[in-house]
Protein backbone atom coordinates (compact mmCIF):
# COMPACT_ATOMS: atom_id res chain seq x y z
CA UNK A 1 0.00 0.00 0.00
CA UNK A 2 1.24 3.48 -0.87
CA UNK A 3 0.89 6.66 1.12
CA UNK A 4 -0.02 8.68 -1.96
CA UNK A 5 3.27 11.14 -1.73
CA UNK A 6 5.33 11.21 -4.36
CA UNK A 7 8.08 13.44 -5.05
CA UNK A 8 10.76 13.93 -8.02
CA UNK A 9 14.13 13.49 -7.07
CA UNK A 10 17.47 14.48 -9.39
CA UNK A 11 20.51 12.20 -9.57
CA UNK A 12 23.99 13.16 -11.19
CA UNK A 13 26.13 9.80 -12.44
CA UNK A 14 28.91 10.27 -10.34
CA UNK A 15 31.37 9.32 -12.95
CA UNK A 16 30.34 10.80 -16.45
CA UNK A 17 27.67 13.24 -15.21
CA UNK A 18 24.57 12.06 -16.87
CA UNK A 19 21.77 13.87 -14.81
CA UNK A 20 18.58 11.86 -14.04
CA UNK A 21 15.02 12.44 -12.42
CA UNK A 22 12.76 9.29 -10.87
CA UNK A 23 9.74 9.61 -8.81
CA UNK A 24 10.31 8.72 -5.03
CA UNK A 25 6.75 6.93 -3.60
CA UNK A 26 6.59 6.44 0.23
CA UNK A 27 5.05 2.87 1.21
CA UNK A 28 3.55 1.33 4.29
CA UNK A 29 6.98 -1.71 3.71
CA UNK A 30 10.64 -1.64 3.28
CA UNK A 31 11.45 -1.56 -0.53
CA UNK A 32 15.34 -1.51 -1.94
CA UNK A 33 16.57 -0.74 -5.43
CA UNK A 34 19.36 0.32 -7.35
CA UNK A 35 19.82 2.34 -10.45
CA UNK A 36 23.01 2.06 -13.46
CA UNK A 37 23.48 4.74 -15.36
CA UNK A 38 22.22 4.06 -18.84
CA UNK A 39 25.14 5.61 -20.81
CA UNK A 40 28.36 4.02 -18.69
CA UNK A 41 27.14 1.65 -16.26
CA UNK A 42 28.13 3.11 -12.98
CA UNK A 43 25.57 3.22 -9.83
CA UNK A 44 24.01 6.24 -9.99
CA UNK A 45 21.79 5.25 -6.75
CA UNK A 46 20.35 2.78 -4.61
CA UNK A 47 17.69 2.49 -2.04
CA UNK A 48 16.60 0.52 1.13
CA UNK A 49 13.55 2.19 3.18
CA UNK A 50 9.93 2.81 3.54
CA UNK A 51 9.42 4.25 -0.32
CA UNK A 52 10.70 3.22 -3.67
CA UNK A 53 11.76 4.89 -6.63
CA UNK A 54 10.40 4.45 -10.61
CA UNK A 55 9.96 6.27 -13.74
CA UNK A 56 13.70 7.23 -14.10
CA UNK A 57 14.43 9.53 -16.87
CA UNK A 58 17.15 11.39 -18.43
CA UNK A 59 16.68 14.63 -17.32
CA UNK A 60 17.70 16.67 -20.51
CA UNK A 61 17.29 20.22 -19.12
CA UNK A 62 20.27 19.27 -16.68
CA UNK A 63 22.03 17.19 -19.12
CA UNK A 64 25.96 17.66 -19.54
CA UNK A 65 26.86 18.53 -22.94
CA UNK A 66 30.20 15.73 -23.76
CA UNK A 67 33.32 17.55 -25.63
CA UNK A 68 33.06 20.15 -23.85
CA UNK A 69 34.80 21.47 -20.91
CA UNK A 70 33.09 22.40 -17.79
Amino acid sequence: MTSGIWTTEYFTCPDCGMNYTATKEEHSYKHSGSFECKVCKAEVHTWSGLYDFFEWKVDKKRSPVFGKKK
